[in-house]
């Protein structure tokens, strides 16, 4: 498994599956990313725009009309 160089904390590598088909198992290649969540989101947000990830900083109120 070659890696390559990061992204956003990400990593991007290819990973190979083998299906049986008859008697033989055919190899496929498959293209994986891994990381958080929220980084995926953010670096490629068209691909992963079918999930919705929600953090603690969004269950907070604002602190805007807060005073001290």
């Amino acid at each position: 498994m070659a890696r390559s160089p990061k992204t956003y904390g990400l990593n991007f590598y290819t990973k190979t599956t083998h299906t049986k088909v008859g008697k033989t198992y055919i190899p496929k290649m498959l293209g994986v990313i891994e990381g958080p969540v929220n980084k995926m989101i953010k670096a490629y947000p068209e691909e992963f725009s079918f999930m919705r990830h929600q953090t603690k900083r969004d269950l907070r109120p604002s602190a805007k009309g807060k005073t001290k």
